[in-house]
């Protein structure tokens, strides 16, 4: 399920850049400006990617959390001082 979460996005954010550098190479046979960065749009998309990974876990911690917090832990023998 993860993998093709993760392979959707990477296809989605091909697809971006694709169609983005169709553009703007139509747009650059006009005028001069700057070229489009591919490499740059790939290396984002796999930034993007990693971010959203770490708040997924982050995420899941504090759940974690939280459902912890609701049944705390009580100890079956529990350490009585003399």
């Amino acid at each position: 399920m993860k993998l093709r979460v993760v392979m959707l996005l990477l296809f989605i954010v091909g697809s971006f850049a694709s169609l983005s550098v169709s553009a703007e190479t139509e747009s650059t046979l006009s005028d001069g400006t700057e070229s489009f960065n591919l490499a740059g749009y790939t290396i984002l998309g796999f930034a993007v990617i990693g971010w959203a990974f770490f708040l997924y876990l982050l995420g899941w911690a504090i759940l974690q959390i939280v459902k912890k917090a609701k049944n705390p832990y009580i100890a079956k023998n529990p350490v009585k001082c003399k």
